[in-house]
Parts: structure tokens; C-alpha cells; sequence
């Protein structure tokens, strides 16, 4: 038999064996090739979980919206405190003294001179948002003394007076009188749309954690196949060196090929584990939680909208809703109210004081007869009756008062006014800034939009090109016109074509969470109710 025949018949029983069922296995199950299989899991069953139901544990359990969330109610306390300013007060006190003086004369009635003092005083104090104060006081004084010349003894004095103030320059009118509760009320509404940001951001964050591990979950499947056709290429390699048709060393060569589609599959299932804890620490997975120890199994799966997007109505978007220009607009609100006050601080003062009132005077009268040294009682009437007085307004009193401040210097009233200008100058810089930023933002968002959607489909033709390359390859190998070094390298083109297009399609999803959220909107698209 000639060498050249027997060449023949060993390449034609290899050929049949590998008919029989060693072909490159794309769909059946290859034996095992003796080299270390991924250790098996024993870990809980997998616990699916949808998108929703991680944006919901996001924004109900993620402690950055907890803490963010006190922001807007501490902020209104604050208007509170500064409405309360022009709440009305109610004083009222009590007084008792008692005053003993020695006397060098007859003339005091007495050798030591005792004088007894009772005061009751209530005082309404009524602040208005003009500018303006309103201020009743009402007060009754019992005196009594031991003075032989006294003849009113104890006397009830009783006084109603009411004061009206009205600045006419500095600190005149609502608009100035309220500028610390317009101020506070504009921090309370950046408070909401800092929280409001908060959520956005921690949903964008969730969102795109969740992709993430969609695409470790998809790679690990990729490089899991990559590994089986690397363990049916050594078992295709291995029947070729037993029937003689490919040296020895071949097998050493596929060998490696599995070893390093093994190592692909440890760093994917570990990317894996690193893609779990990163969601669940956005969704603050309680430490008791059993989700902790189970795998997580995306139910959503990464799909291709093909959504369109117009750039100059996406800019418009942003410059209407996005938190920041909010805030911002905000701000400068606050610093224009700030700089209407200090500017009015600069004036002179001017004020009218105004002053209306009634007396009443009620006691113990008695007739002094100084020459037989004798006090005849002559009425007696109590403090009812200086009320009664009052009332009737038996004597009253009134006064109108102008009061012209002049400042002379005034430097402290400039320099705030120069700092409220310097303020409000910083506070529009700032607008045009977020303006600029968010314009590029979205352009940016919308143009990554667009290039992933075009990266997805080129991928996909590029695995179905590579696949079709292996194929061809694997005939030429099983024909002898190839080598082990070139169907492994094939194999490898394969498997980045795969993880690339996986990767392409959770880009493109990220990169609509990402528009969303440069355009201030991905709280409504994902149609979430935030509660006061």
C-alpha cells in the first residue's frame, strides 16, 4: 500500500469521525476536555426583578433622597420665621415698689415719707408689612403715701395710649418689608428643585446600574460560549491527532485557547457580582434583606427604539425644565429682592409718629385744712372709675411728631448695596453659565444618542459577519487548509463582535436615561409621583 494512499485513508476516517458527530458543536453537547470547569454555584435560586420595581426601592429606600428630602421642610420653617416677624405681640406686666425718704421739712407731710406704687400695663404691639407699626398700651397705677398733704389718697391713674408710626423713605411699603420672606420662600423653592435633582439623578443612576447588569448577565453568556466552542475545538483537535492528520503540538495550542475562555469566564461572573452590589446598594437593599445572598435576574431586557430627537427643540426642553436653570432663576430672584432692600436702605428716614390717648384719675379725695391740721374725707371713687374716664375720653391727649434721620457717611448701607450689585451681577453670570453647560449637554446627549443607535447596528452586522468568518474557517480547517491558531483567533474575533454588540445596545438605553436626564424630564418619562 503507497504512503499517498495511506495519507488518503487516514484523512478520510478522520473526516468520518468528524461527521459522526465532532463537528465544531454549535448545537450539541461536547464531551468533557479535562480542563477546569467554573466551579459550580450554590448560591439561593436567581430573584427576578424589574426596572420598576428598582426605580421604586430607589426612590423610597436611597438615603440620598432621605437626607435631600429635610432640605425643602427645614426651608420652610424658615419662611415661617420670617413671617413671623409681623405677627402681633401682647405684653403685660405687674410692678410694686415702696419708697421710704426721710423729710427736713414740714413742708413733706410727714418726718419719713413713705410712697406705695402698684402698675398694671398691658402693651399691643401690631408690626405691619408696609412698613408701618401700630402700638396700643393701656396701664393703671395705685399710689399711695402717708403724706398729711395728700389729697387724692390712693390715687388711680389710668392711661390709653395709642402710637402710630409710618416711614415715608427707608423702609417703606410690602415690597421692601418682605423681601426676607420672598428670599426665604425662593431657597425654599431651590430646596424642592434640589431634591427634585436628587431623585433625578439617583434614578438616572439606578437606571443605568440596571442596564449594567444586563450587559455583565449578557457577556457572561457570551464568554460562556466562547468557552464551548474552544472545548469542542480541542475535542475536534484532539480526534485529528489521534487519527494522525495534525501534529501533536496542535493540542497544546487549543489547550490554551480554553484556558484563556476560562479566565474570560471568571472576570465576566465576577463582573457580574460587582454589577449586583452596585445596584444594590442604589436600591439600599436592607442588610437583613435574602437578596443579598440570590443572584439578580433582570426581567427588562435592553431594547432599540430607533427614537429620533430634535436638537433644537431638545434644548428648548432643557432650558424649561432642567433643575439647575431652575435654581438658578431662583437665585437670581432673591438677589434682585436683595438689592431693591439695601438700595432702600440707603435713604434718609423719615417718620411720622403719631400719638392719641386718654387719661382717667380716680381715688380717695379729701379736704386739707392746713390751720386746724384736720383731712376731711370728701369722695371716695376706685379704679373703675379712672377706667370709666378713660373710656369716655374725659381727657385726652394727642401729638404728631416728624422724625428726619440724616446719615452721615452711610458707608455700611453702601458697601451692602455694592455687595447686593456685585451679587446680582455673579447670580446672571451663573444663568448664562448652566445655560451654555446644558446646551452642551443635551447637544452631547442627543449626538451619543444617535452614535449608539448607529454603534448597535454596526455591531450586529459585525457579529453576523464574524460568525459567517468562523464558519468558512472551520470548513477550511476541516479540509486541512487552516490552523488551530486561526480558528482560535476567529473564535476570539467572534466573541468581542458579541460582547461589542452587547455592549452597544446597553449604551444606547443608558444614553436614553442619560437624555432624559440632561433635559430634565426623566422623572415624568418614568412616571414617577414625588410626594411632599
Amino acid at each position: 500500500m503507497s504512503k499517498r494512499f495511506r495519507r488518503f485513508l487516514t484523512g478520510f476516517l478522520a473526516l468520518a469521525v468528524l461527521g459522526a458527530g465532532c463537528r465544531v458543536g454549535w448545537a450539541q453537547e461536547a464531551p468533557s476536555s479535562g480542563q477546569p470547569a467554573p466551579p459550580p454555584s450554590e448560591e439561593a435560586p436567581a430573584a427576578p426583578l424589574s426596572l420598576e420595581e428598582v426605580l421604586k426601592s430607589a426612590l423610597e429606600k436611597n438615603l440620598d433622597i432621605a437626607v435631600r428630602r429635610y432640605a425643602p421642610k427645614i426651608s420652610e420653617t424658615l419662611i415661617e420665621t420670617q413671617r413671623a416677624i409681623f405677627e402681633p405681640s401682647l405684653t403685660l406686666s405687674a410692678t410694686a415698689d415702696e419708697n421710704n425718704s426721710p423729710q427736713s421739712s414740714a413742708l413733706g407731710g410727714a418726718n419719713v415719707l413713705t410712697e406705695k406704687n402698684k402698675t398694671f400695663a398691658a402693651t399691643y404691639l401690631d408690626p405691619l408689612q408696609i412698613g408701618s407699626t401700630f402700638q396700643f398700651d393701656v396701664f393703671t397705677n395705685r399710689r399711695t403715701n402717708n403724706s398729711f398733704f395728700a389729697t387724692l389718697n390712693p390715687s388711680y391713674f389710668t392711661q390709653a395710649l395709642a402710637t402710630y408710626t409710618q416711614p415715608f423713605l427707608r423702609n417703606f411699603g410690602m415690597g421692601v418689608n418682605r423681601t426676607q420672606i420672598l428670599i426665604a420662600q425662593n431657597s425654599e423653592r431651590i430646596s424642592r428643585s434640589q431634591f427634585h435633582q436628587t431623585v433625578m439623578d439617583t434614578l438616572a443612576a439606578a437606571e443605568k446600574a440596571y442596564w449594567d447588569l444586563n450587559f455583565a448577565l449578557m457577556n457572561l453568556e457570551t464568554q460562556k460560549a466562547s468557552l464551548k466552542l474552544a472545548e469542542d475545538f480541542l475535542e475536534q483537535t484532539q480526534v485529528k491527532v489521534r487519527v494522525g492528520t495534525l501534529p501533536p503540538i496542535e493540542i497544546t495550542q487549543s489547550k490554551a485557547g480554553v484556558a484563556d475562555r476560562l479566565q474570560g469566564v471568571i472576570l465576566a461572573r465576577n463582573s457580574v457580582k460587582t454589577a449586583e452590589d452596585n445596584l444594590r446598594l442604589l436600591m439600599n437593599v436592607p442588610n437583613d434583606s435574602p437578596l443579598w445572598d440570590q443572584s439578580i435576574l433582570p426581567s427588562d431586557k435592553p431594547e432599540v427604539l430607533d427614537k429620533m430627537v430634535d436638537m433644537a427643540e431638545a434644548v428648548r426642553t432643557a432650558m424649561d425644565h432642567r433643575p439647575d436653570m431652575e435654581q438658578a432663576r431662583m437665585d437670581l430672584a432673591s438677589k434682585d429682592a436683595d438689592l431693591r432692600f439695601r438700595k432702600n436702605q440707603r435713604l434718609y428716614r423719615l417718620d411720622l409718629v403719631a400719638r392719641y390717648g386718654a387719661q382717667g384719675l380716680a381715688g380717695d379725695l379729701f379736704d386739707v385744712d392746713i390751720v386746724t391740721v384736720t383731712r376731711t374725707p370728701v369722695s371716695s371713687t376706685g379704679v373703675g372709675d379712672s377706667f370709666d374716664q378713660v373710656e369716655r375720653r374725659d381727657f385726652t391727649t394727642w401729638s404728631a411728631q416728624i422724625v428726619l434721620g440724616i446719615p452721615l457717611g452711610n458707608r455700611a448701607a453702601d458697601a451692602a448695596y455694592a455687595a447686593a450689585e456685585y451679587g446680582q451681577g455673579q447670580s446672571r453670570l451663573t444663568i448664562q453659565r448652566i445655560e451654555q453647560q446644558a446646551r452642551v449637554e443635551v447637544r452631547n446627549a442627543v449626538r451619543q444618542l444617535e452614535t449608539n443607535l448607529e454603534s448597535f447596528r454596526a455591531a450586529q452586522q459585525n457579529t453576523k459577519l464574524q460568525r459567517e468568518k468562523l464558519d468558512a474557517e472551520q470548513k477550511k480547517y476541516e479540509n486541512g487548509m487552516s490552523t488551530a491558531f486561526q480558528i482560535l483567533q476567529f473564535q476570539t474575533d467572534l466573541t468581542t463582535a458579541q460582547s461589542r454588540e452587547n455592549q452597544a445596545i446597553v449604551d444606547y438605553n443608558k444614553s436614553l436615561v442619560e437624555l432624559d436626564r440632561v433635559l430634565g424630564i426623566l422623572i415624568e418619562t418614568r412616571n414617577v409621583s414625588i410626594a411632599d
